[in-house]
């Protein structure tokens, strides 16, 4: 799932509506603090391992950590927070600094001999951020290098990273970017100080969309469709392709999920013979599949909640809200399934088999 999911990150903007100087505020505050603990505590590690779903906020918060070690304001009160306006906060945020260099998909295209954009960070790659890690600071105390789609590493770029991670030069922090860090070989994770970064709230997605001024109603359109990751739906108010796409996802999750069983199968069916071709868009399809069956199994339980009085057997609407339960864990384990090579058609037919007979609620 990794080419399919950079592909897919790489074909949306990443423009926001106010970039943002310093720490962002949508991003997993628990991780945020993590981070800036590090450098409170002078306790810089020479590698990280970021993970966390795609758009979740990974480059932002490397971006900001950059920022901070690179800050030249010498009367902050807080060294873990950049000023965001001295020349050095300035530079990183537009990618300028020459102490923080970053390592992409996009950076490897850039450089690249031939046109196009690999699926893979290549050896080459690799070789560079080497070459990079030896040289000394600059402007700043240390070199912060980034690898953006660390889970794009095939087991060669790994291994030749690996001898970076195991003999770090000195006063060069590594921070790896990866949406599924299990793609990484476990000597790299061992070697890195993973923090997992997690999607936000609902709510909270809706108050960073309007702390930018984003029109109340489509805040809360773009923050229930974001899935948490703030990132994305930053994105979606500036580019209406990205949120035409998510839209469509669960328009047609929402199809799949009203049809009749045999329907179903059938959609499961095809869905599962084009996988190869269309890996992004049927994980995406299932991901929108699985929150509206979490609306629905939340608004049965609600339901349940309101009923009153002893009774000896379970009611309609606890044995549906059961049921729904059931359906978004055959789901999750498709996904699992998916990620681990299982013949995509039989996955998705396990995970509709598990679903309700009764269609759920219209919307």
């Amino acid at each position: 799932m990794t080419a399919a999911r950079s592909d897919r990150r790489s074909a949306v903007t990443r423009a926001t509506a106010i970039p943002d100087a310093g720490w962002p505020d949508w991003v997993d505050p628990t991780a945020i603090e993590r981070l800036q603990e590090t450098i409170r505590g002078d306790r810089i590690g020479h590698a990280y391992l970021l993970s966390g779903p795609t758009w979740v906020g990974k480059a932002a918060a490397a971006r900001a950590f950059a920022q901070a070690l690179c800050c030249t304001d010498v009367e902050r009160s807080d060294r873990a927070v950049p000023c965001g306006v001295c020349r050095a906060c300035r530079n990183v945020q537009r990618g300028a600094h020459p102490d923080v260099e970053t390592f992409s998909l996009d950076s490897q295209a850039m450089l690249a001999e031939k046109p196009g954009r690999a699926s893979t960070l290549t050896i080459e790659t690799v070789r560079r951020l080497r070459s990079s890690g030896a040289l000394f600071p600059l402007e700043s105390d240390r070199r912060i290098l980034i690898v953006d789609d660390a889970e794009t590493l095939l087991e060669p770029a790994q291994q030749a990273l690996l001898k970076t991670l195991e003999e770090p030069p000195r006063g060069v922090t590594l921070m790896l970017l990866a949406d599924e860090p299990e793609a990484l070989l476990e000597t790299v994770r061992s070697r890195c100080q993973e923090i997992p970064l997690c999607p936000i709230s609902q709510a909270a997605v809706t108050e960073t969309l309007l702390r930018r001024g984003v029109a109340e109603m489509l805040a809360t359109e773009v923050a229930t469709l974001s899935r948490g990751c703030a990132g994305w739906a930053l994105a979606a108010v500036v580019d209406k392709k990205v949120l035409e796409a998510r839209r469509e996802e669960r328009a047609s999750a929402a199809r799949w999920i009203e049809s009749p069983r045999y329907e179903q199968l059938v959609t499961a069916f095809t869905l599962g013979e084009q996988f190869g071709k269309r890996r992004a868009e049927v994980i995406g399809v299932v991901q929108a599949a699985i929150q509206l069956l979490r609306d629905e199994m939340i608004a049965k339980a609600q339901a349940a909640s309101g009923a009153h009085g002893i009774r000896d057997e379970p009611s309609n609407t606890e044995q549906s809200t059961l049921s729904f339960s059931r359906a978004i864990g055959a789901a999750l384990q498709c996904l699992s399934d998916l990620d681990s090579n299982v013949r995509p058609r039989l996955a998705l037919e396990a995970m509709v088999v598990a679903w309700p007979n009764s269609e759920p609620r219209a919307r």
